[in-house]
């Protein structure tokens, strides 16, 4: 078996925006890539993927099926992974008509107060819009 990182989350209920729940999340690497599983309301739930942060958009995108957003910077609209960053848990937070710095660089894991829970595909079509104004 492969080594297991654990991160502590927040997750809120997207119903009322109150209720809070600290769930942990295991990212291992995998023979394909990588792997990250968790578990809420007694739910497993995992996503496989080739990139890090592919993976965590499989695992989040489930996590807001069941209800929950996760308050982390890999939830934020802005979040866009380069290629080089792909087998780790660092992302860009970009602005529309602005380069990617190095500064921009943040963890998916680390906590950020945000209200909007996107999902991947809106993530996607923000990175979209990014590429096309830089």
């Amino acid at each position: 078996g492969s080594v297991m990182d654990k991160y502590q989350c927040v997750a809120v209920r997207l119903e009322d925006r109150e209720k809070q729940k600290n769930i942990e999340l295991y990212a291992s690497e995998t023979e394909e890539g990588f792997r990250i599983e968790t578990s809420i309301d007694g739910i497993e739930i995992y996503a496989d993927g080739e990139g890090y942060f592919e993976t965590f958009q499989r695992c989040r995108d489930k996590i807001l099926d069941l209800g929950y957003g996760l308050k982390c910077n890999g939830s934020r609209i802005n979040a866009v992974q380069s290629n080089l960053m792909s087998a780790c848990e660092k992302i860009y937070l970009v602005e529309i008509g602005k380069q990617a710095l190095l500064k921009d660089i943040v963890f998916i894991w680390d906590y950020a107060e945000i209200q909007e829970f996107p999902n991947t595909k809106e993530q996607q079509e923000f990175t979209e819009q990014w590429l096309k104004h830089t």
